[in-house]
């Protein structure tokens, strides 16, 4: 049996490790779940940048590119998009690629360019990430994004979940249980997945910021089929299409 492990920060990723395992990089609050949201709405691909320099200029490399993400929860001078899941309907990123570039998610994706393959996981793509997994015999990596580097609630929570609902398939150890745990006494201690979102500390910021309903849509589990899937060779995420994800 595959086993599945997690770390609360992509720095304390055991690089060693990775080639042979499957990295699962969440970042609730907001880019993994942006992400999803995206290729729902048929966003071509999405190419993840670490730096608002290197995304001006791969934005403009790639003509016609949507220069997309945030710095402190707020769109940078000059992008087209911020990093809301609501900003990104099929009419404004259909067909289109995206250059994202996020305070936490896309730093934590690059540091896991090494490992066999990497998803994108939110609370709202839970169920399709989780039935992927359990089709692969692979060990699996949980890796939480953070909030300035610092451990971000809501992607352990995230983590946790989906630590569970691989039970069956992935023997758990002591990192990936602890998310679990965690997570079922954080939803149980605050009576509901919504509300042990909205307690987190990334989550109050985002309220004062004026973005409250992005909080809410990303507490919404199983909304999104969405399985992203980031190739480091090109730098793009796209999803992997669905006759392929029982390939075992």
């Amino acid at each position: 049996m595959p086993s599945i492990s997690a770390v609360s920060l992509p720095d304390h990723l055991d690089d060693h490790l990775l080639p042979e395992r499957i990295a699962v990089v969440i970042d609730v609050l907001r880019a993994t779940t942006t992400i999803a949201h995206a290729l729902d709405n048929a966003a071509a691909c999405i190419i993840p940048v670490a730096s608002i320099d290197a995304a001006r200029l791969i934005a403009k490399q790639r003509h016609g590119a949507l220069l997309c993400g945030e710095r402190g929860g707020i769109r940078p001078d000059g992008f087209t998009l911020g990093n809301s899941p609501a900003e990104y309907s099929r009419e404004t990123v259909g067909t289109m690629e995206l250059v994202l570039s996020t305070t936490n998610g896309t730093r934590a994706l690059q540091m896991c360019d090494n490992a066999h393959e990497v998803l994108t996981a939110s609370i709202t793509n839970l169920n399709a990430v989780a039935s992927y997994l359990r089709s692969q015999d692979h060990d699996v990596t949980l890796v939480c994004s953070g909030t300035d580097r610092s451990v971000s609630l809501e992607d352990c929570i995230c983590a946790g979940l989906l630590a569970a609902r691989l039970q069956s398939t992935h023997a758990a150890d002591d990192s990936a249980m602890l998310m679990r745990h965690a997570a079922e006494g954080a939803i149980e201690r605050c009576g509901g997945l919504a509300a042990a979102i909205a307690s987190s500390f990334h989550a109050n910021r985002l309220v004062e910021l004026g973005f409250g309903t992005d909080v809410s849509f990303a507490a919404m589990p199983d909304t999104s089929p969405a399985l992203p899937c980031f190739d480091p060779a090109v730098g793009e995420i796209r999803c992997i299409a669905q006759n392929t994800q029982a390939r075992g």
